[in-house]
């Protein structure tokens, strides 16, 4: 059972961040306001929220796809190590070649996952409508598409910007899918909480893909060495896709360590 803390200017920020980094609903916590913000006397002595949400329990199903990925790098560096042996005593570059080409397979992205997107849920939902209004205020030319299930709504924005709408490692991004989530989540009291995910370009799906690969690499260094691993600062999605992961990965755990924007995933050994 998870419990972890967060903090932010205000407990609903602080509880936003929280749900985000966790990966979870707001039916699937219980929230303990340790800190109720504060703005202080001219502004001395203002302080943050933060609050501890602590997973209820629920049945988990083991996700062996990290397993399975990690076995499978494992033998591919057995193959290769004796393929460089091999190829030193019959002093031929051969080994290189086929390693080469192993390791272009082994980092290849995972194939994208097709959403089924539309332009008619986007009319119809608030979420995409206050999207489509950003849009045309930044005078943005591009047109937004939706897909909704239980875990959230996704929205993709199709435009010509070249990466305009992505930023500096999707900063841009992250933004835009900041200030609708609060949109979206502005009554979440009553109406539960909702998890916005806004792509453009196919930029999560590879985003996602790389950290993946990352963490379960960095993953087999901290199982094999020993110790334990920091990952650069990232933000709470990012941060959600890393602990999602190396869930059931062998022989490591992880947490987040430091304040936003400069919290960092560390991967540990298991004891």
């Amino acid at each position: 059972m998870r419990s972890m803390e967060f903090s932010g200017r205000t407990v609903d920020e602080a509880i936003f961040h929280g749900l985000n980094e966790m990966g979870v609903t707001i039916d699937q916590v219980d929230i303990i306001t340790v800190q109720s913000e504060s703005k202080g006397i001219f502004g001395f002595g203002a302080r943050n929220a933060i609050v501890r949400l602590v997973e209820r329990e629920t049945p988990v199903v083991p996700d062996f796809t990290a397993i399975n990925e990690e076995r499978r790098e494992q033998r591919e560096e057995r193959r290769e190590r004796r393929d460089r042996k091999e190829d030193r005593r019959e002093g031929r570059g051969r080994g290189d070649k086929r390693s080469d080409r192993r390791r272009e397979e082994k980092v290849a992205p995972a194939p994208v996952e097709e959403i089924p997107y539309s332009k008619e849920l986007a009319e119809e939902l608030d979420s995409a409508k206050f999207l489509q209004e950003l849009l045309n205020k930044m005078n943005v030319n591009g047109t937004v598409s939706a897909f909704e299930n239980e875990e959230g709504i996704k929205l993709k924005i199709d435009s010509d910007t070249d990466g305009l709408l992505i930023g500096r490692r999707g900063e841009t991004l992250d933004a835009l899918q900041y200030i609708v989530s609060l949109y979206e989540n502005k009554d979440r009291k009553e109406n539960g909480y909702k998890r916005i995910s806004i792509d453009t370009e196919g930029y999560r799906a590879r985003r996602e893909d790389t950290l993946r690969r990352l963490a379960r690499r960095n993953a087999l260094k901290v199982a094999k060495s020993g110790r334990s691993f920091a990952m650069e600062p990232m933000n709470p999605y990012e941060r959600r896709v890393i602990h999602s992961a190396l869930q059931s990965f062998r022989g490591v755990t992880t947490h987040s360590e430091g304040e936003e924007p400069n919290r960092r995933v560390i991967i540990t050994p298991e004891e």
